[in-house]
Protein backbone atom coordinates (compact mmCIF):
# COMPACT_ATOMS: atom_id res chain seq x y z
CA UNK A 1 0.00 0.00 0.00
CA UNK A 2 2.91 2.27 1.11
CA UNK A 3 3.92 1.99 -2.85
CA UNK A 4 0.67 3.13 -4.06
CA UNK A 5 0.88 6.04 -2.04
CA UNK A 6 4.20 7.15 -3.17
CA UNK A 7 3.76 6.67 -6.54
CA UNK A 8 0.30 8.51 -6.04
CA UNK A 9 2.07 11.38 -4.93
CA UNK A 10 4.84 10.93 -7.47
CA UNK A 11 2.24 11.27 -10.12
CA UNK A 12 0.34 14.36 -8.27
CA UNK A 13 3.31 16.34 -8.13
CA UNK A 14 4.71 15.66 -11.87
CA UNK A 15 0.98 16.66 -12.87
CA UNK A 16 1.22 20.05 -10.76
CA UNK A 17 4.74 20.65 -11.72
CA UNK A 18 3.80 20.44 -15.34
CA UNK A 19 0.74 22.50 -14.74
CA UNK A 20 2.51 25.88 -13.24
CA UNK A 21 5.75 25.04 -15.71
CA UNK A 22 3.20 25.59 -18.64
CA UNK A 23 1.67 28.51 -17.20
CA UNK A 24 4.97 30.11 -15.92
CA UNK A 25 6.13 29.63 -19.41
CA UNK A 26 3.48 30.88 -21.24
CA UNK A 27 2.90 33.91 -19.28
CA UNK A 28 3.93 36.29 -21.84
CA UNK A 29 2.92 36.94 -24.74
CA UNK A 30 5.23 34.79 -27.62
CA UNK A 31 8.17 36.77 -29.17
CA UNK A 32 8.13 37.26 -33.23
CA UNK A 33 10.91 37.61 -35.02
CA UNK A 34 12.15 38.82 -38.55
CA UNK A 35 14.67 37.95 -40.95
CA UNK A 36 15.54 39.20 -44.29
CA UNK A 37 16.02 37.11 -47.90
CA UNK A 38 19.30 37.74 -47.13
CA UNK A 39 19.42 36.27 -43.58
CA UNK A 40 20.19 39.46 -41.65
CA UNK A 41 17.88 39.51 -38.66
CA UNK A 42 15.99 42.62 -37.90
CA UNK A 43 14.83 43.55 -34.28
CA UNK A 44 11.70 43.17 -32.73
CA UNK A 45 9.87 44.93 -30.14
CA UNK A 46 6.49 43.70 -28.76
CA UNK A 47 3.17 45.65 -29.62
CA UNK A 48 0.01 45.97 -27.79
CA UNK A 49 -1.55 43.20 -26.35
CA UNK A 50 -4.07 41.17 -24.27
CA UNK A 51 -2.98 38.05 -22.54
CA UNK A 52 -4.47 35.72 -19.75
CA UNK A 53 -1.51 35.08 -17.40
CA UNK A 54 -1.61 32.32 -14.52
CA UNK A 55 -1.38 35.40 -11.94
CA UNK A 56 -1.19 38.46 -13.88
CA UNK A 57 -3.36 38.86 -17.27
CA UNK A 58 -4.73 41.60 -19.01
CA UNK A 59 -4.01 43.95 -21.99
CA UNK A 60 -1.54 46.39 -22.43
CA UNK A 61 -1.19 49.13 -24.92
CA UNK A 62 1.99 50.29 -26.64
CA UNK A 63 2.81 53.93 -28.07
CA UNK A 64 2.53 54.32 -31.91
CA UNK A 65 5.18 52.58 -33.77
CA UNK A 66 7.33 55.56 -34.97
CA UNK A 67 7.31 56.90 -31.06
CA UNK A 68 9.43 54.13 -30.24
CA UNK A 69 12.25 55.39 -31.35
CA UNK A 70 14.99 52.94 -29.79
CA UNK A 71 14.61 50.14 -32.48
CA UNK A 72 17.53 51.43 -35.14
CA UNK A 73 15.06 50.58 -38.74
CA UNK A 74 17.49 47.80 -41.11
CA UNK A 75 18.16 48.53 -44.30
CA UNK A 76 16.67 46.48 -46.86
CA UNK A 77 16.60 46.61 -50.86
CA UNK A 78 12.92 47.47 -52.40
CA UNK A 79 11.12 44.29 -53.16
CA UNK A 80 13.10 42.59 -50.40
CA UNK A 81 11.18 39.78 -48.84
CA UNK A 82 11.12 39.79 -45.31
CA UNK A 83 10.04 36.28 -43.24
CA UNK A 84 8.41 36.76 -40.04
CA UNK A 85 7.70 34.24 -37.45
CA UNK A 86 7.30 33.55 -33.86
CA UNK A 87 8.58 31.45 -30.75
CA UNK A 88 5.32 29.72 -30.45
CA UNK A 89 2.69 29.00 -33.26
CA UNK A 90 -0.42 31.18 -32.90
CA UNK A 91 -3.63 29.80 -33.39
CA UNK A 92 -4.33 32.40 -36.33
CA UNK A 93 -1.88 34.72 -37.86
CA UNK A 94 -3.24 37.59 -39.81
CA UNK A 95 -2.72 37.25 -43.22
CA UNK A 96 -1.63 40.87 -43.51
CA UNK A 97 1.12 43.14 -41.73
CA UNK A 98 0.22 46.94 -41.73
CA UNK A 99 3.14 49.30 -42.71
CA UNK A 100 3.53 52.61 -41.93
CA UNK A 101 6.02 55.44 -43.45
CA UNK A 102 7.44 58.12 -41.46
CA UNK A 103 6.73 60.42 -44.09
CA UNK A 104 2.85 59.89 -43.90
CA UNK A 105 0.75 59.48 -40.80
CA UNK A 106 -1.50 56.61 -42.17
CA UNK A 107 -1.11 53.05 -42.69
CA UNK A 108 -1.17 50.60 -45.82
CA UNK A 109 -2.03 46.52 -44.91
CA UNK A 110 0.62 44.65 -46.99
CA UNK A 111 -0.20 40.79 -47.94
CA UNK A 112 1.56 38.38 -45.99
CA UNK A 113 2.30 34.68 -47.97
CA UNK A 114 3.60 31.70 -45.76
CA UNK A 115 4.93 34.49 -42.97
CA UNK A 116 6.28 36.40 -45.63
CA UNK A 117 6.19 40.32 -46.93
CA UNK A 118 7.74 42.18 -49.58
CA UNK A 119 9.04 45.49 -48.74
CA UNK A 120 7.82 48.88 -50.35
CA UNK A 121 9.46 49.81 -53.53
CA UNK A 122 9.71 53.45 -52.66
CA UNK A 123 12.95 54.97 -50.33
CA UNK A 124 12.02 55.80 -46.73
CA UNK A 125 11.39 54.16 -43.29
CA UNK A 126 8.73 52.39 -42.26
CA UNK A 127 7.03 50.54 -39.39
CA UNK A 128 5.85 47.09 -39.45
CA UNK A 129 3.42 45.56 -37.40
CA UNK A 130 2.17 41.52 -37.22
CA UNK A 131 -0.75 40.30 -35.67
CA UNK A 132 -1.18 37.09 -34.00
CA UNK A 133 -3.94 34.97 -31.77
CA UNK A 134 -2.77 32.42 -29.48
CA UNK A 135 -5.37 30.79 -27.06
CA UNK A 136 -4.29 32.96 -24.38
CA UNK A 137 -4.83 35.98 -26.02
CA UNK A 138 -3.41 38.23 -29.24
CA UNK A 139 0.01 40.20 -29.69
CA UNK A 140 1.22 42.65 -32.18
CA UNK A 141 4.62 43.23 -32.73
CA UNK A 142 6.25 45.79 -34.30
CA UNK A 143 9.92 46.86 -36.42
CA UNK A 144 11.57 48.91 -38.54
CA UNK A 145 13.25 48.64 -41.78
CA UNK A 146 14.73 51.76 -43.91
CA UNK A 147 14.51 50.88 -47.92
CA UNK A 148 17.10 52.54 -49.51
Amino acid sequence: MAKKGRLGLVLAFLLISGFFTYYILNAKPPSASAKTETNITIPVKQGSYCWDGFLNGGCKDMVEPFMMNDIEPVIVAPGEKIEISYNRKPVKVSKEVMVWSKSQLDSKSVDLEDGTFVAPQQSGTYAVSTHGNWKRGSASHVFFIKVI
